[in-house]
């Protein structure tokens, strides 16, 4: 079971690890003591507090979330944590909330918690609870839902194909992304799953919206809100794809990490199609079109409107933010060079 759960361990760590060293090679800077001021966080002293090494992170589809799990991954790495993976695969479950120990990595120690969850589950604090602790900070990403939805699309178009996208393309061969934007329900027929749809409201899927009744839930504004008011209550902090850097400043924050922690190089991105493809069309956005998607998406939209205002504010009152988001800037693109142009070390 140690060497089973080694092989997985080292399998996701491989791409983690190739700019770990080299943050030290072009400096970083770590600045002085912050004290988060947004009622959200836990007022802390990064000098006399440890850093937090628990963390369940939501992997939301399609939302720069691969990015912020390489980051895990390589801090979990440093430090000798455990994780939770899957034995097979990179996902745990994407189409139901139950875990099932039988098909999960066993911890070499024979533990039942584990420090950092990174892999794609659909979130459900109960079942999380079986596995990380109480007091493991709860993290989840959101991007602006057409955005979102688009990019999904376009992924599993091409990346992994799925049978109902085909089918929705195969209406709207000559423009699927308009298509899409038009008629989104050719593209989902409302006899699926929702837990099968990538397209349809899934972030909210992803972090747990309850898909009986799916349509109807659509309309159900308590329901909603209730979902919503719990998810404020459950996950400690919300990053926000469109704001990236500025979340995994925050996060760095919450969290006591140090700067180098917190590098990156993006993940998982889709590879770029021809210009020929009609995938590669622009959207049209006019604003029937735009109230359109709105309905059809509507749960995701109160849920990305809601933690992004809630989102900009902590951004606003956290002192020196401006001055330690430049500096991060100028450090992540001399990583991004050296790691990705810098040919003459290599």
């Amino acid at each position: 079971m140690t060497e089973q759960y080694s092989y997985r361990l080292q399998a996701f760590f491989l791409v983690a690890v190739t700019c770990m060293a080299l943050v030290i090679l072009v400096g970083y800077y770590d600045p002085p003591t912050v004290t988060l001021q947004s009622p959200q966080f836990r007022p802390v002293h990064k000098d006399f507090l440890p850093e937090i090494q628990q963390v369940v992170f939501v992997k939301v589809h399609k939302a720069a979330s691969s990015t912020v799990q390489n980051i895990l991954l390589r801090f979990a790495l440093a430090r000798n944590l455990s994780v939770l993976l899957p034995k097979i695969g990179t996902v745990i479950n994407e189409c139901g909330k139950t875990l099932e120990p039988s098909l999960l990595v066993q911890r070499p120690d024979g533990k039942d918690k584990y420090d950092i969850l990174c892999n794609h589950v659909v979130y459900d604090e109960t079942e999380i609870s079986k596995f990380l602790p109480d007091n493991a900070i709860r993290v989840a990403i959101l991007r602006e839902p057409m955005a979102q939805a688009l990019s999904a699309l376009v992924y599993y178009s091409t990346v992994y194909p799925k049978e109902q996208l085909r089918r929705g393309a195969q209406k709207y061969p000559a423009d699927p992304i308009n298509g899409f934007l038009r008629h989104p329900q050719d593209f989902y027929p409302p006899t699926d799953n929702p837990l099968h749809s990538y397209i349809n409201n899934r972030m909210s899927i992803d972090l747990g919206f309850d898909t009986h009744e799916f349509d109807d839930a659509k309309n159900n504004e308590t329901k909603i809100d209730n979902f919503i008011k719990q998810l404020d209550k459950q996950i400690d902090f919300f990053l926000i794809s469109e704001y990236f850097d500025e979340s995994l400043l925050l996060l760095r924050r919450y969290l006591r990490w140090s700067m180098k922690d917190i590098i990156y190089l993006k993940s998982n991105s889709a590879k770029p199609l021809p210009p020929s493809s009609p995938l590669m069309r622009k959207p049209n956005i006019t604003p029937e079109v735009e109230e359109t998607f709105r309905k059809w998406d509507r749960i995701d939209y109160e849920l990305y409107e809601y933690f992004l205002a809630k989102f900009l504010n902590t951004v606003k009152l956290e002192p020196h933010f401006t001055e330690e988001l430049e500096a991060f800037k100028v450090i992540e693109s001399q990583v991004v060079y050296f790691c990705l142009h810098d040919t003459q070390n290599s």
